[in-house]
C-alpha cells in the first residue's frame, strides 16, 4: 500500500424514491489498500460498491477513480472489476473459458488469451485446471475462479461483494487468509462488502462501518476495536458490555468516572468519539474482565456478583454475572486453557478490571 488515493469518493447520495439508500457518502482509499465495508444488512454497504462499480449511478457527489471523474463512464470502461456473490460461474463453459470470458471482447489473439488465463488460474492456485468443468469444481475453487476471471482483466481495483458467503465455515477462514495473501502479493485495491465483522478484520487494511446509508467509523480494525466512536459501532465489532458512568473531574486526556457497579476509575479520553458530557456511556469488552471466586489482586476496579449463566465455546467460556447496581449481567470471556468450566450458575465471583480497559464511548444521551 503507497500514500496515493486510487479512489476519491465525496459527498455521494443515492436515492431509490423517497428512500435514501446512501447519503453523504465520503471515502478516500489507498493504491494497493484491502479496504472492507461493513455494516448490517440494508445499511447501502452493496449500494455504495455497485456505485463505485459503475453497476447504479449516484444522484449527487463525485466518484474518482485514478483521478478521472466516472460519472459519464460506464461499467465496463471503468478500471474495475467485480467479484459477484453467487460467483456468477458460467456452468456450461470449462475452468478456462470462463477466465477468458471477458478477454475474448477485447480482441485479443488466442495465444495472448492462452498466456493471461494460465497467469490468473496460477495466480489462485488453479494452474493446470483450464479444462476442468464448471460443474466438477467445490465451493472453493469455484470462489477462485470467480477471482481469477476478475483478475485477468488486470483491474486497478477489485470489488469483492460477499464474496465468501457461500463457504461453509472452515473453507472461509482459509479463503480469508489467501484471499489476503493473493492482494499483498499483486498490491491491486480490493474493496470488499460484508457483514462478518471477523472477516473485516482479518482480512483489511482499513474498515468503513455503514449504518443507515451513512458511514459511521473509518480506520484500521484495531483502532474500531479498540476505540469505537459509538454505542452502534461498538456493539456490532466484537462483544461490548455497555455500562452507565459520571464524569466526576478532567484533564490531560484523562476522565475520572464512577463507572455503574465497579465505582470510581480513572480512563482515557476516546479522541474518536464526537460528544462527550457529564452522563456517559462506557464499555469493557468480555476479555478483558478478570474472574474468581476470590477478588483478583491488581485491579483498578472491582465488582462482585453472581453467575446467571455460563457458554461453553469449546476454545473459551464466557461468564455471565449479575450484580447489583447494573442492569443487564456483565460478560466476561475467559480462554479455555484446561477444557474446564471453572464457575457455575448461582456461584459468587468477583470480576476485576483495569482503567486501560475501559472504553469511553461519548455522552449517554447520544446514544439513544
Amino acid at each position: 500500500m503507497n500514500d496515493q488515493n486510487i479512489i476519491e469518493i465525496s459527498k455521494v447520495e443515492k436515492r431509490f424514491g423517497t428512500f435514501t439508500a446512501v447519503s453523504d457518502f465520503s471515502l478516500d482509499l489507498k493504491e494497493g489498500e484491502f479496504f472492507s465495508l461493513l455494516g448490517p444488512s440494508g445499511c447501502g454497504k452493496t449500494t455504495a460498491l455497485r456505485m463505485i462499480a459503475g453497476f447504479q449511478d449516484h444522484d449527487a457527489g463525485t466518484i474518482c477513480i485514478g483521478g478521472q471523474e466516472m460519472a459519464d463512464i460506464p461499467a465496463n470502461k471503468r478500471p474495475t472489476n467485480m467479484v459477484f456473490q453467487s460467483y456468477a460461474i458460467f456452468p456450461h463453459l470449462n475452468v478456462g473459458d470462463n477466465v477468458a470470458f471477458g478477454l475474448r471482447k477485447l480482441g485479443l489473439s488466442r495465444a495472448e488469451i492462452k498466456t493471461r488465463v494460465a497467469d490468473a488460474l496460477d495466480m489462485v492456485e488453479l494452474g493446470g485446471l483450464q479444462s476442468r468443468k464448471a460443474d466438477e469444481l467445490s465451493g472453493g475453487q469455484r470462489q477462485r475462479v470467480a477471482l481469477a476471471r476478475a483478475l485477468v482483466m488486470r483491474p486497478k481495483v477489485l470489488l469483492l461483494d460477499e464474496p465468501l458467503s457461500a463457504l461453509d465455515k472452515n473453507l472461509r477462514e482459509t479463503m480469508q487468509l489467501e484471499m489476503r495473501r493473493l492482494q499483498q502479493r499483486l498490491g491491486i485495491t480490493f474493496v470488499m462488502v460484508t457483514h462478518d465483522q471477523y472477516e473485516a478484520m482479518t482480512m483489511s487494511d482499513r474498515i468503513g462501518v455503514m449504518f443507515a446509508g451513512k458511514l459511521e467509523q473509518v480506520d484500521k480494525p484495531e483502532v474500531i476495536y479498540a476505540r469505537p466512536c459509538n454505542r452502534q459501532v461498538a456493539s456490532f465489532i466484537g462483544g461490548m458490555n455497555f455500562l452507565n458512568a459520571r464524569m466526576t473531574g478532567d484533564g490531560g486526556g484523562r476522565m475520572d468516572v464512577d463507572v455503574q457497579g465497579f465505582g470510581a476509575l480513572t480512563i482515557d479520553v476516546n479522541p474518536n468519539v464526537r460528544i462527550h458530557g457529564t452522563d456517559l456511556l462506557v464499555g469493557i469488552r468480555p476479555e478483558q474482565l478478570e474472574i474468581g471466586a476470590d477478588r483478583p489482586e491488581g485491579y483498578d476496579g472491582y465488582l462482585q456478583g453472581t453467575v446467571s449463566d455460563v457458554a461453553f465455546y469449546g476454545e473459551s467460556v464466557h461468564y455471565y454475572v449479575q450484580a447489583p447496581g447494573t442492569d443487564d449481567p456483565i460478560a466476561v470471556a475467559v480462554p479455555n486453557y484446561f477444557h474446564t468450566v471453572d464457575h457455575k450458575r448461582g456461584d459468587t465471583v468477583w470480576l476485576g478490571v483495569q482503567n486501560a480497559s475501559i472504553i469511553d464511548l461519548g455522552a449517554r444521551e447520544s446514544q439513544k
